[in-house]
């Protein structure tokens, strides 16, 4: 995670010509926070106010702040909306379910989904016509290192994935027609990935969407 930089040097006396303003370089727009988070696609399809494409952008990455990893404005934001079922990725083990088996004990890192599953806005006298899961795809972490590590360092980790919306989208994996086309398909929704201990086959592991890598230093 990168840090804000602190300017220690002393002020210098004001120039005596008009300076010409001018925007941050790139490289500072993009630095990192501590996270970010995206709220899902869901394209309007009423008839006389259709969208055809609702794509992703990286404009729509919201940078999170400081504060504990599973702590931050877009999730209590789902928390807090009454329509629809809450599904949540921070919610590990319930019903034998684990999206990850061996790679949950996460201390800094939170990542993966929160959502309202059924929680369509429906207004047809304003031509608005939204369904589909509502809610965030995010990575949150706190206690960033201070320098790089030496020699050769494993990473694994989970992770997860949210589409466009586009009229006519489909997806195999994903059951029902609307997913890719009225809202983003979403990894919570793959039908190919086990989440199960009792359906796994003996010795097996590899639980949910897992990533596994080395890195020399």
């Amino acid at each position: 995670f990168d840090l804000d930089s602190v300017d220690t040097e002393a002020p210098r006396p004001a120039p005596k010509y008009q300076d010409v303003s001018s925007e941050k370089p790139q490289a500072q727009k993009d630095q990192g926070g501590y996270g970010f988070a995206m709220r899902f696609k869901r394209r309007n399809w009423y008839p006389k106010n259709k969208e055809d494409h609702k794509a992703l952008s990286e404009a729509d990455w919201e940078k999170l702040g400081a504060g504990k990893p599973d702590e931050f404005p877009q999730r209590n934001e789902i928390l807090n909306m009454t329509d629809g079922i809450l599904s949540e990725s921070l919610q590990l083990g319930e019903g034998g379910k684990s999206r990850v088996e061996g790679y949950t004990d996460f201390q800094y890192v939170r990542s993966g989904y929160i959502y309202r599953n059924g929680a369509n806005k429906i207004d047809f006298p304003k031509k608005i016509a939204l369904s589909g899961p509502d809610g965030y795809l995010f990575y949150k972490g706190s206690n960033p290192s201070q320098a790089l590590p030496m020699g050769k360092v494993g990473y694994k980790g989970t992770w997860d994935y949210v589409t466009d919306a586009k009229m006519g989208q489909k997806f195999s994996q994903l059951a029902g027609f609307p997913a890719g086309d009225r809202y983003g398909a979403l990894s919570a929704e793959e039908a190919d990935v086990l989440r199960n201990k009792s359906e796994a086959r003996q010795g097996q592991t590899d639980f949910g969407l897992t990533s596994e890598f080395e890195v020399d230093f």
